[in-house]
């Protein structure tokens, strides 16, 4: 299934009225019952719109989603990761805690080569995430930047997507990443997608969704 649409907020409710509509029921690792959509790609043709996802969830959960900051940092700092399990951003900068993927492989494959379609970050880590018994293992498994018509375009490949709670925050890092990389190359930003391989909205949010798509949307999905 492919989704797209300007902003973050159009292809956010249409994207969540999907799997609600469409999506397999079933109880998932952590006893939730949820509903799910495999491989579902969306496009933003505006990636500097995906703030406004971010916004709008703490409108709805003001007291526990993470502020702008906080997830830039999460995507951008290579540092330790304090009460997280990781930063993204170790593993961009500093993977393995030597490899900056973007400064010593990314930009320079796209500066030389404009047309390479070999310019990707791994965020994966088999040798620390793939253990039997592990719980929180990454989402954002992996990330594509090409040059497509002179502007920077970004695919990322995400494991599990919450697509009410987690995907705009992931939305919003990827487009900050994007940003930061289209600066070095002096070009802008261009369409950013994430390809979902499970696309999943959990019953116990569907109060708060509400919020969000309208309380007749989540009725009918309810039935």
């Amino acid at each position: 299934m492919e989704l797209a649409a300007e902003t973050m907020m159009e292809l956010w409710k249409a994207a969540m009225r999907h799997i609600l509509m469409n999506g397999r029921r079933f109880v998932d690792d952590d006893g939730k019952r949820c509903r799910e959509i495999q491989n579902l790609v969306v496009t933003i043709k505006k990636p500097s719109s995906s703030i406004d996802g971010v916004r709008a969830m703490r409108v709805v959960r003001k007291w526990r989603y993470p502020s702008e900051e906080e997830l830039a940092n999460i995507m951008l700092n290579k540092e330790a990761g304090g009460i997280y399990d990781y930063l993204y951003g170790q593993r961009i900068f500093a993977y393995n805690g030597t490899l900056n993927q973007i400064d010593e492989y990314v930009v320079p494959s796209l500066q030389q080569r404009p047309e390479t379609r070999r310019a990707i970050v791994s965020l994966l880590n088999p040798l620390r995430d793939l253990k039997m018994g592990k719980k929180n293992i990454i989402g954002m498994s992996l990330l594509q930047f090409r040059i497509i018509e002179k502007r920077l375009v970004v695919t990322a490949i995400i494991r599990t997507s919450g697509f009410f709670t987690g995907w705009p925050a992931n939305v919003f890092q990827v487009a900050k990443l994007q940003a930061h990389v289209a600066r070095q190359l002096q070009i802008p930003a261009g369409p950013l997608t994430t390809i979902s391989l499970a696309a999943h909205i959990h019953d116990e949010n569907l109060e708060d969704i509400e919020l969000v798509l309208g309380k007749d949307v989540v009725k009918d999905a309810k039935e």
